[in-house]
């Protein structure tokens, strides 16, 4: 009778350890995605002391500038998939992972989460690099054309 108590307590501690070894690799891998690269800001002081020692005709442009449109929030999902997508690509991982990202699995529209799934499969393929300004018109251009705005 102890040999069966025995293998029964060391069959519950098999499972419990399974279950801890598979929650803690779950969350490894949820902290594995939502790293992000760090961005280096200037505080506002220093801002301020750069652009109080540039000289006044350097300050004000001479051609009108255009102001730059907002991007709707669709298409900043979008651009978020993508970006995302590119850099699940230069780390290695499979597409499958690319597909299970937050931004697409949790999206509850079926329209909306196949554009996405498209997004994500057609910027994983991508064999070249970007730098985030084209990216970003390549995207948005591309989110515009499929779903124009009103």
């Amino acid at each position: 009778m102890s040999v069966f108590l025995r293998w029964g307590v060391f069959g519950i501690l098999g499972v419990a350890a399974l279950l801890y070894a598979y929650n803690a690799s779950k969350k490894l891998a949820e902290t594995h995605v939502g790293k992000s690269p760090a961005v280096a800001v200037e505080p506002a002081s220093r801002v301020s002391e750069k652009s109080a020692a540039l000289p006044e005709a350097s300050v004000a442009p001479t051609t009108p500038v255009a102001e730059p449109q907002p991007t709707p929030a669709h298409c900043e999902t979008e651009l978020v998939v993508a970006q995302r997508a590119l850099d699940l690509k230069k780390a290695g991982e499979p597409l499958d992972r690319v597909l299970r990202m937050q931004e697409i699995a949790w999206e509850e529209a079926p329209a909306r989460r196949a554009r996405l799934e498209k997004v994500a499969m057609r910027w994983y393929g991508y064999e070249g690099s970007f730098q985030p300004a084209a990216l970003r018109i390549a995207v948005i251009s591309d989110c515009q054309q499929f779903a124009p705005a009103p």
